[in-house]
């Protein structure tokens, strides 16, 4: 690989996100079955208690306990308890990179499906404390935890000498390895004002630059256009107030900037592959 094309991609996955979105921990009998469905969200699972089976993408996995299961987003799953009882902790997230067909952390840094135990259970029990917190640190705690531990995972399962496998839609060759501080200022202030109207002149007028540079520098250090990376965090947003909250899909709407719930909704169903209703069911099966 070029080296010019090398840093890039360096520097473009470097700064993909782990969106955080849900915790908690379930507890069925013999009769637990989960039918088939498509996951909108990626997972990991950490087995507390007996076995299950799990078809994931047609592949049939036996898991136990002290095992930890990482189900891919986008991911036909189905699964059916084996023993008198079966528990588990899970947690659901998304990385900023989707792509239909493959898995970004499979893809590039070869996470494994399934792992033996080996200290990821203090991650998910510090991730399911922290959620449950009431004061403003929780959230750093929880996306800290959440980064380790894929991070540990990564580390164990992970080939030394990884390759990447498949082509990424990385942006053109050519990007800073950090980012601009005109694009870093545009996008910490559209993370932190997720709700606002952003115009093309408005976001030009805030890094300082003419459209055409503004348009060009803004896919080269993020991947993705203005109106695209705006859209992936309200998805995100809308997501994680669909598994932590009982608002109404309208309310949940109007929160993250939408104020047409019927354009949320579609843009909701291409973003995930299911209604903001099906993703909320799915996620209490």
């Amino acid at each position: 690989m070029e080296r010019g094309k090398a840093e890039t991609e360096y520097t473009y996955i470097e700064g993909i996100r782990i969106n955080f979105l849900y915790v908690d921990k379930y507890s069925f009998g013999r009769a637990w079955y989960m039918p088939e469905s498509k996951i909108p969200y990626s997972m990991l699972r950490y087995i507390l208690e007996g076995t299950a089976v799990f078809v994931i993408d047609g592949r049939e996995i036996t898991v136990k306990k002290n095992q930890v299961v990482y189900i891919p987003r986008g991911c036909i799953l189905s699964c059916h308890a084996l023993g008198e009882k079966f528990s588990f902790m899970s947690i659901r997230f998304n990385t900023s990179v989707y792509y239909e067909g493959g898995d970004f952390l499979q893809d590039y840094y070869s996470m494994p499906t399934v792992l033996e135990n080996s200290g990821e259970r203090e991650y998910f029990e510090n991730i399911y404390k922290a959620i449950h917190m009431q004061g403003p640190e929780r959230m750093f705690v929880v996306r800290g935890c959440l980064e380790l531990l894929i991070g540990n995972i990564i580390s164990r399962g992970t080939k030394k000498d990884m390759q990447i496998k498949r082509e990424f839609p990385l942006p053109p060759s050519g990007s800073a390895e950090q980012m601009d501080k005109r694009i870093r200022s545009v996008v910490d202030y559209m993370i932190l004002h997720p709700t606002e109207v952003y115009t093309t002149a408005r976001l030009c007028d805030m890094a300082g630059l003419r459209e055409t540079r503004f348009r060009k520098l803004f896919k080269e250090q993020t991947g993705k256009s203005p109106g695209e990376y705006l859209r992936d965090m309200r998805m995100n947003l809308a997501a994680r107030r669909l598994l932590l909250s009982s608002e109404s899909v309208n309310d949940i709407a109007y929160s993250v900037g939408y104020e047409d719930a019927n354009f949320f909704i579609r843009v909701f169903k291409k973003y995930f592959g299911v209604t903001p209703n099906q993703y909320r069911k799915i996620s209490k099966e």
